[in-house]
């Protein structure tokens, strides 16, 4: 049984877990906003949120809490399958993307921006939301509730990801609007923007830590290299294998 309790606790609190909670904390914040922004122009919504407004509308639901439940439902389908894609990070993002979507609703920020002068705060979301995903990806530690199921049935049926993720998002913008939720050129924008927004900020987040990374050697170097004055001149150089460990 302790054995057990402690394969499930790496299980779902990975080592770097406390670094994976600043992301997300930084991250689920910039999601919302961006979620929010798309749901506030009439050109419709991305695919699965087309699934979250059509609950909401059916339920009696808030937006934030039917997003909750249906990344709950997610996460409970991909233990199911045996993936392994699930960790606290996640149910942690589930959580804190609804609480903030509800947060921004309810204060309504910003009104509906209907016709064309909706699109540049369409392309905001979309890019809002692109950043936010690949700020909570960065640690690589746990993927979302619907990138995991995806991973998973990925996995287990043997099809490419890419058409999981066509059948994930067809499936559940049907059943939105089945239930009542909106679609047009907008959802169309989501399901094919997104994931070049999400590659370009997490090659961009990739090339901010490589340069922080090749900066901390110099750093290092530098806070070893001898002072010069006499009195410091007169110690000698510590040998190059010393000073090898000292750099890393």
């Amino acid at each position: 049984m302790a054995g057990f309790w402690a394969r499930t606790r790496r299980f779902l609190i990975p080592d770097g877990f406390l670094s994976g909670l600043v992301f997300i904390l930084a991250a689920a914040p910039i999601m919302a906003f961006g979620l929010f922004l798309i749901m506030r122009t009439t050109w419709g919504v991305g695919p699965w949120d087309v699934l979250h407004l059509g609950l909401a509308q059916r339920t009696g639901l808030t937006v934030g809490r039917a997003h909750q439940l249906t990344g709950l439902s997610l996460v409970i389908l991909t233990l199911l399958l045996g993936g392994r894609t699930v960790t606290l990070i996640t149910l942690i993002n589930t959580t804190l993307v609804g609480l903030w979507l509800d947060w921004y609703n309810a204060r309504n920020v910003l009104p509906v921006i209907p016709g064309l002068t909706g699109l540049p705060v369409l392309a905001a979301g979309l890019l809002l939301m692109g950043f936010g995903i690949a700020l909570y990806l960065h640690p690589g530690l746990g993927a979302g509730p619907r990138d995991g199921l995806m991973l998973t049935l990925s996995q287990r049926t043997g099809q490419p990801i890419a058409r999981v993720k066509v059948a994930m998002d067809v499936t559940a913008m049907l059943a939105g609007l089945v239930l009542g939720g909106p679609a047009g050129l907008g959802t169309v924008a989501v399901a094919l923007g997104l994931g070049p927004s999400i590659q370009f900020f997490r090659q961009m987040l990739g090339a901010v830590d490589a340069r922080v990374r090749a900066r901390r050697p110099k750093a290092a170097r530098a806070s070893h290299a001898p002072l010069h004055g006499p009195a410091v001149n007169q110690q000698a150089a510590p040998p190059a294998a010393q000073q090898g460990r000292t750099i890393r």
